[in-house]
């Protein structure tokens, strides 16, 4: 598979980040790699079951954020919707019925990662 094919398999925008990376598609891999080693959907689960809204509330948003800067459009959209359910929030209730379509997203989006660069 290719990255632009992975690209449109999770829903991103391959042409925005290419250019973003001055058309070096070695550091689109490169970044889309180090994804698979950050931990902000795996603590967002934890802190969500745990109630804490402030600490999911931070890794919603860090993870919004590295979706939108890698243009992983579709998991950015979800991420976004569950940032902003936990923004002032006073409990992870709604961040709840959120997270098992943020949880899907992650996984088509690790998966295809997987797939096409390792």
């Amino acid at each position: 598979m290719t990255v632009k094919e992975m690209y449109d398999i999770i829903g991103g925008d391959y042409q925005r980040i290419l250019g973003l990376f001055a058309n070096s598609e070695a550091m689109v891999r490169k970044f889309c790699l180090k994804f698979l080693d950050d931990r902000s959907f795996e603590n967002l689960c934890r802190y969500v079951e745990e109630g804490d809204t402030a600490e999911a509330f931070r890794m919603a948003h860090t993870l919004k954020g590295i979706c939108r800067n890698l243009c992983f459009d579709k998991l950015g959209a979800s991420s976004f919707a569950i940032t902003e359910s936990l923004r002032n929030a006073g409990s992870t209730e709604a961040a709840k019925l959120l997270l098992p379509e943020v949880a899907a997203d992650y996984e088509l989006t690790v998966n295809a990662i997987k797939e096409a660069l390792s």
